[in-house]
């Protein structure tokens, strides 16, 4: 939106957005629906005015710099794809004849490098860790410095999915 537009302007222009998005979403011309979308669109439009920031956006570049990791690395968790389907299909069929799989939560130190500082590195991190069936990444914890990680079957893979190996 427009630097040059005044705040009332700009709350006014995404109460509109927002409710029309309702109108195409409801579509009806009931008046307690229509009092339920204009409070509703009064509401997003306040929260969305709150978490604006002015100036170009960072995340951009910074995402554009994870790029930098290579394919190998942002490859591998593609390749465990294959791997992991195999580890749980092996389980599923284990727990059909009554032997019930352990999962486990992982916890190990978490020292990204300089690409993957930044937010959008990790939400790679998550993104890609979480990618395979076996696996869910919990979080990051950036001021102990841990990955945690929850696999439903245990694996001696790694637990960080971009680490430099």
């Amino acid at each position: 939106m427009s630097a040059y537009l005044p705040a009332a302007g700009r709350w006014l222009v995404r109460w509109a957005l927002l409710m029309a998005l309702w109108l195409l979403l409801l579509d009806t011309r009931q008046w307690p629906e229509l009092i339920a979308g204009a409070v509703t669109a009064a509401i997003g439009a306040t929260v969305a005015g709150l978490l604006v920031h002015p100036g170009q956006p960072k995340t951009v570049a910074k995402s554009l710099a994870l790029l930098r990791l290579g394919p190998r690395r942002l490859g591998r968790p593609l390749a465990r794809l294959v791997a992991d389907t195999a580890l749980i299909a092996g389980a599923l069929a284990r727990s059909l004849s009554g032997r019930t799989p352990r999962g486990s939560f992982r916890v190990v130190r978490y020292v990204p490098d300089a690409p993957r500082r930044s937010a959008a590195g990790r939400a790679l991190t998550e993104i890609w860790g979480s990618l395979t069936p076996n696996r869910y990444v919990v979080g990051t914890d950036d001021e102990e410095g841990i990955l945690m990680v929850h696999e439903l079957i245990r694996s001696d893979e790694p637990i960080d999915p971009l680490a430099n190996r």
